[in-house]
């Protein structure tokens, strides 16, 4: 629960996008007592006058919240903290969409995948950025409304390097809205070992169109997502990266059965006929992997079949 002792110095936080892990951050940090303003940014006007004329709405299992939270194009006043919550693919565009008012705020990426970090710092050099992996789980199940399905850990930090002032007041203010965060020594390792479970997972569930849980329960489905894992470990050996466990195929399947009642967010996107992060997860993998000529036959494979899926429901009628 959010502390009465505030010890961040936000005074006003923007988070862009109003999807479902852009919703619990803004109801959360809206509810801390004593804490910062928040403006959701949205780049679809129609949608940010809808959103801003009722109250965002959340519901969890430890009770359900609302707050009403302006959204907006950019936000009236200057930030001190932007939160970007946009797809992977996405991130880019929305930074060069803020770099007219971010100014000198620094900007949290959360996003799945490998280079996202690096691609937004690229579009706003002038800004501090700081890497974060949550393990927050959301739905969206209304426009303006989110299920907080489970609140895991958020890390956050800098790849490569030790956490700043910046870094330490950012995970005050996710623990004082009830968002459990911990600042990284380094983020790579945290990084990469969220990516291999996602690029796992993710497209096995998209592409057999199933529930987490039938990744770890089909021997077929199992044995493919445990051979995108093997071969994501070998990329990360050979790059240099120390996972954060012994074998990302366990890490995977562990995972696909405590998540079994999930409907991934790449099933989601194939369903819906959108873009979907694989070029942020098993094409980066096979990226880096290519770098080290590892050979990484099933992160290949299917990187090509959600590419292809993707782009045949994409293409009009």
């Amino acid at each position: 629960m959010p502390s009465s002792a505030t010890r961040h110095t936000f005074q006003h936080v923007a988070v862009i996008g109003p999807g479902a892990i852009g919703l619990v951050l803004a109801v959360r940090i809206a509810h801390v007592a004593g804490g910062p303003s928040v403006t959701l940014i949205d780049h679809d006007a129609e949608r940010a006058r809808r959103l801003s004329a009722k109250p965002i709405r959340l519901s969890s299992p430890s009770g359900d919240l609302e707050a009403g939270i302006p959204v907006r194009l950019a936000p009236g006043a200057p930030a001190d903290l932007v939160i970007l919550t946009t797809k992977a693919h996405q991130a880019r565009g929305a930074a060069e969409g803020a770099a007219g008012w971010i100014g000198d705020a620094p900007l949290l990426t959360i996003q799945n995948g490998l280079g996202v970090a690096a691609e937004v710092a690229q579009a706003l050099p002038h800004a501090t950025v700081i890497t974060g992996v949550t393990y927050q789980a959301a739905n969206l199940t209304g426009e303006g409304e989110v299920r907080h399905v489970a609140c895991g850990e958020t890390h956050l930090g800098y790849e490569g390097r030790g956490p700043d002032a910046t870094v330490r007041k950012a995970v005050d203010l996710l623990n004082e809205a009830g968002l459990p965060a911990t600042a990284e020594a380094d983020m790579t390792p945290v990084v990469w070992g969220k990516l291999l479970v996602n690029a796992a997972i993710n497209p096995v569930a998209a592409l057999a169109a199933v529930r987490n849980g039938e990744v770890a329960a089909r021997p077929a489905l199992r044995a493919m997502a445990e051979a995108v894992a093997e071969e994501g470990q070998a990329t990360a050996n050979a790059a240099g990266v120390a996972l954060p466990y012994e074998s990302a195929a366990k890490a995977a399947i562990d995972t696909a059965r405590e998540t079994a009642e999930n409907r991934c967010s790449m099933l989601q996107d194939l369903e819906g006929g959108r873009t979907t992060e694989i070029d942020y997860l098993n094409g980066a993998i096979v990226r880096v992997a290519d770098q080290h000529d590892v050979p990484v036959p099933a992160n290949r494979t299917v990187t090509a079949l959600v590419r292809q899926v993707s782009a045949a429901q994409e293409r009009p009628l």
